[in-house]
């Protein structure tokens, strides 16, 4: 598949420099590889009998990773460091993630203002993405926005969870053009921060989102993360 990230602004490596998680490596390479061939389902004819070849070829280095899996706990993201580069936030993320294949084809930077730092990106979606004909899905869009506007409370200093997502979608956002992210804190009050977001091309907005982000306490996220789990291994133990 051709790469459509396009080339990033200056200013996406002042901060932070460059994210570690995009350097090369396996778990990267084979992510990117799932996410071609998902492209390639996705967009193109092909005729059955490849499929059918190439189908007995994908189950069995599935096989072939599951045989070599190590025993012991999952590969997973840690608590984010809020001066680290944002692109390395949540690298086995599904929106920013370059180790994950379902993540989205989304670069991510800081960048200092006079107020709160905020959060900047682009993109450019494949028709893996499309809604509408020849726009991105309104899902896609809204997982953006819940990420990004994340990640602005972050970095800003509020670590903060979602609480409420108010989406506008002011005019279709088109596939294979570039589009501009920005999201930016507005305002914090108490537990609440405010936080707003964009989605442009050329200029102009194609959807902006405004989000209630509400910080919850360490040990309260690490009592949920221990409760689900534990509800996880009863189930898997009952079955």
């Amino acid at each position: 598949m051709t790469n459509l990230r396009p080339d990033l602004p200056d200013d996406a490596s002042v901060r932070n420099g460059t994210p570690l998680s995009s350097h090369d490596h396996p778990r990267n390479d084979v992510a990117s590889s799932v996410r071609d061939v998902i492209h390639t389902l996705v967009t193109k004819e092909i005729p059955d009998e490849v499929l059918e070849a190439e189908a007995v070829v994908i189950a069995e280095s599935a096989d072939r990773l599951r045989d070599a899996v190590i025993e012991g706990k999952r590969p997973r993201d840690t608590s984010p460091v809020i001066t680290d580069h944002p692109q390395d936030f949540f690298p086995f993320g599904p929106t920013t993630g370059r180790a994950n294949p379902m993540a989205l084809p989304i670069d991510i930077w800081a960048v200092d203002t006079e107020t709160y730092p905020e959060i900047r990106g682009q993109a450019v979606f494949t028709e893996t993405y499309e809604g509408p004909p020849t726009c991105v899905h309104g899902g896609i869009i809204s997982l953006i926005f819940d990420e990004l506007l994340g990640n602005a409370s972050l970095i800003a200093g509020v670590p903060a969870m979602t609480g409420t997502l108010t989406i506008r979608y002011k005019k279709p956002t088109p596939l294979l053009h570039k589009l501009d992210l920005v999201a930016k804190m507005v305002r914090v009050e108490g537990r609440k921060a405010h936080v707003y977001g964009s989605i442009s091309l050329d200029g102009e907005v194609t959807a902006e989102a405004e989000g209630i982000f509400v910080v919850v306490p360490h040990e309260r996220m690490i009592d949920n993360a221990e409760r689900h789990s534990a509800r996880v291994a009863q189930e898997r133990t009952e079955s």
